[in-house]
C-alpha cells in the first residue's frame, strides 16, 4: 500500500488547492513562522514546488480525503495528562468507492501543533481494521461485557477531550461493575466518529454513529458504542473492529436508502 508523508505547510497548502477550507476534523495546524510576510512567502514556495511534484495518486487521495462516503474520525488523549502532545491521536479514515485512505497527524510539541502528517491507501473495506491496528496496543479488558445505565443528556460525547461527560446519573447506579468502568483511572480514552459524506437532505440528512474506547489502568480495553443498550465491550483488536463494522454498516445502510 501506498504511503505519503506531508510536512504540516504542505499539508495545509494541499488542503487549500481543494478549496476546502480549513483541515478537516479532527486535524489542527499552529504555524511556526512568528511573521505574516514571512508565512505567506513559504506558503507560495511551497505551493509553487508542488505544483509540478504532487502525484495523481496523492491528489486523488486527498481528494477522496475531502469528499467521501464515509469518514471516520479518531480522537484520542492521555488520559493522566490531556496536554501531553506525545498522548494526542488525530486520525481520519476516508473511503469513497474502491479508494480507502487513513490520514494521521503526527503529534508536535503541543496537542494543537504537528510533526507533519501520513496519507496511507488501505483497503476501502477494511477501515476498521487500518484503524485499530493504527492506535496504540492495549490487553482487552477483564470482564466480558457491562451492562451501563443509561447517561442523560449531559453525557454525551466531549469532542474537544475525546471523553465522555458522565453524568451524576451514572454514577448513582448501584451496579459495582458499571462503577469501576466509569470511575477507575483510565491511561487512554478517545472516541471514533462514523459519519455519512453526503446527504440528498443536506448536513441534518447525515447519519453520525460514535463509540467510546477507554484503556483503564490495570484492567485493560473497553469499546462503549454511544447508543441502547449502553454496553462497555471489553476489546481485544478482533472484537474492537467487528464493533467498528457494526457502526459503518449502519452508514452504509442509510447512504444506499438515501439513493434508491
Amino acid at each position: 500500500m501506498t504511503k505519503w508523508k506531508l510536512d504540516d505547510l504542505e499539508f495545509v497548502v494541499l488542503w487549500e488547492r481543494l478549496r476546502e477550507g480549513l483541515l478537516p476534523r479532527p486535524f489542527t495546524f499552529i504555524s511556526r513562522i512568528p511573521l505574516e510576510r514571512d508565512y505567506q512567502r513559504a506558503r507560495h514556495d511551497i505551493r509553487e514546488r508542488l505544483r509540478t511534484t504532487v502525484s495523481a495518486e496523492l491528489e486523488q487521495a486527498l481528494d477522496v480525503a475531502a469528499r467521501p462516503d464515509i469518514r471516520i474520525i479518531i480522537r484520542g488523549v492521555d488520559a493522566t495528562n490531556p496536554d501531553n502532545p506525545h498522548g494526542s491521536i488525530r486520525m481520519l479514515a476516508v473511503r469513497r468507492g474502491a479508494n480507502g485512505y487513513l490520514l494521521t497527524q503526527l503529534p508536535g510539541e503541543t496537542i494543537q501543533h504537528s510533526a507533519g502528517f501520513t496519507i496511507t491507501e488501505c483497503d476501502s473495506l477494511r477501515l476498521a481494521d487500518a484503524v485499530v491496528t493504527a492506535l496504540p496496543a492495549a490487553v482487552a479488558g477483564a470482564h466480558d461485557t457491562i451492562a451501563l445505565p443509561t447517561p442523560d443528556e449531559t453525557s454525551d460525547y466531549d469532542q474537544h477531550f475525546a471523553s465522555p461527560r458522565i453524568s451524576a446519573a451514572w454514577h448513582d447506579t448501584d451496579e459495582s461493575a458499571a462503577q469501576r468502568i466509569l470511575r477507575r483511572p483510565a491511561t487512554r480514552v478517545g472516541t471514533i466518529e462514523i459519519v455519512q459524506g453526503t446527504s440528498r437532505f443536506g448536513p441534518r440528512g447525515r447519519l453520525i454513529r460514535q463509540l467510546q474506547w477507554r484503556d483503564l489502568s490495570d484492567d485493560g480495553r473497553y469499546t462503549i458504542p454511544n447508543h441502547p443498550p449502553y454496553t462497555a465491550y471489553s476489546a481485544d483488536p478482533e472484537r474492537f473492529i467487528r464493533l467498528i463494522n457494526i457502526e459503518i454498516a449502519a452508514v452504509v445502510s442509510a447512504i444506499k436508502e438515501q439513493r434508491s
